[in-house]
């Protein structure tokens, strides 16, 4: 027992021989650790209190004084302070969990505060990033580099919807290729538009039978996900995921709202510019290249090697319009496309040039070559006998010019040599193809 009437302080008073064994502690301390006095001498003082991490000071350097928490029952702590002598250490004992506790609630605030100002910086970071992407691809890889980069995930995926109905990996790597359907998974995300947080297989699977299994194969712990919407459209998702152990704050979901929307938006302008271009270069009708598209096109084609333009006009069209009126005339105009398209080579271009005239522009070496492929498309649109969208004979009058590797002629000479030859062709009958003289 102490000398001095330590027993009497409102302290813990404990000594510690060069063992780490307590020699001697005063009630307080007895009673603060709930034990016996006799129960407490001779065992191992870290029995009792550990040093913490979150400390200011290095444990054991110094006099302290330390932060350490009891080792037996969470959230209670104590300042201690050593005094060395000798034989032994002698600490000095307070009861501080109020003060750790509030010094723990201050580290989050402080922590989170810095999250939050990290976030944020990501998040107009990101914004510019995306509002500067040029393509689909690289906007994915952007949303992908800055999802896994904010939540510090391994691996993130953004999965784009297609055209044909299907789900595709448009950037990032997907950890659980193979072992589990995408389409269900970006499903679980995008069809009831809102993030998605998994932590744990058991989720996983009590969420999507399988996808538990799914992602213990893969090694994956976790994973947050977000759609990508825009008003009405949805265009896909992304998804970050983990191989540690994870849990997310409060701001998690937000951050992912943030991002996921930010992104739809900037791939909902992409597509409308797209839009918009095709729009400009594509006729309206029959989705085929137009007047403006054609001409850009031949310039490059005609000199560097051998090509032919086919000027193709469908004989009696007014009469189409006239007596069945315009709709049945687009839905002619739309069958002539497709025979068209059907009937040339796959790096032949195939326009509508105006009204119920089209031109194809193909590389040939030489004029018999193009007077074949006129020929070919000829049969095409006689079909048999009649079109499918007006039940009206189909006829055209196809004029052909060519120009030889290295021909100085431009290309809209080479499309009016070509329409020379169809008026010809059409004051003899119609219904037949005319070669373009010289």
């Amino acid at each position: 027992m102490f000398e001095g009437g330590a027993d009497s302080l409102p302290v813990g008073v404990v000594c510690v021989d060069r063992r780490g064994a307590i020699s001697s502690a005063n009630a307080w301390f007895s009673e603060w650790a709930g034990r016996k006095p006799d129960d407490v001498v001779g065992r191992s003082f870290e029995e009792f209190l550990v040093h913490t991490d979150q400390d200011l000071l290095t444990a054991d350097v110094g006099p302290g004084p330390w932060m350490m928490l009891d080792a037996r029952t969470r959230g209670r702590a104590a300042m201690v302070a050593r005094v060395q002598q000798s034989e032994e250490d002698v600490f000095l004992i307070a009861e501080a969990s109020k003060r750790f506790q509030a010094l723990t609630d201050l580290r989050q605030q402080y922590a989170l505060a810095d999250r939050t100002r990290t976030r944020l910086e990501l998040v107009i970071d990101s914004s510019v990033a995306f509002s500067t992407a040029t393509t689909e691809e690289r906007l994915a890889a952007v949303l992908a580099d800055t999802t896994a980069r904010a939540y510090r995930a391994e691996e993130s995926t953004v999965y784009l919807h297609l055209a044909n109905a299907t789900t595709s990996v448009a950037a990032g790597a997907d950890p659980l290729s193979g072992r589990f359907d995408p389409e269900a998974l970006v499903g679980l995300v995008s069809a009831p538009r809102r993030v998605v947080k998994v932590v744990g297989h058991e989720e996983g699977d009590r969420l999507l039978p399988g996808l538990g299994e799914a992602m213990a194969a893969a090694g994956v712990s976790a994973f947050i996900g977000a759609p990508l919407h825009h008003e009405e459209t949805d265009f896909g998702a992304f998804i970050s995921w983990f191989h540690h152990d994870r849990t997310f704050d409060d701001e998690a979901a937000p951050l992912a709202e943030a991002l996921a929307g930010q992104a739809a938006q900037a791939l909902a302008t992409l597509r409308l510019q797209a839009l918009l271009a095709h729009a400009a270069t594509h006729d309206e009708v029959t989705g085929l290249p137009n007047r403006r598209l054609l001409e850009t096109q031949l310039e490059r084609v005609v000199g560097p090697a051998g090509c032919a333009a086919l000027f193709i006009d469908l004989d009696d069209f007014k009469n189409v319009n006239d007596s069945l009126g315009h709709h049945a005339g687009d839905r002619m105009l739309r069958d002539v496309g497709e025979r068209l398209l059907s009937g040339v080579r796959a790096d032949d271009l195939v326009a509508r040039y105006g009204g119920d005239e089209f031109v194809v522009v193909c590389e040939v070496a030489d004029a018999s070559a193009a007077l074949d492929i006129a020929e070919r498309i000829l049969d095409l649109l006689r079909g048999g006998g009649e079109t499918r969208a007006t039940r009206q004979p189909m006829r055209a009058s196809i004029g052909v010019a060519f120009a030889a590797r290295g021909s100085r002629l431009r290309g809209e000479q080479l499309i009016r040599r070509a329409d020379v030859a169809m008026y010809r062709a059409k004051s003899a009958g119609g219904d037949r193809v005319v070669l373009a003289e010289g």
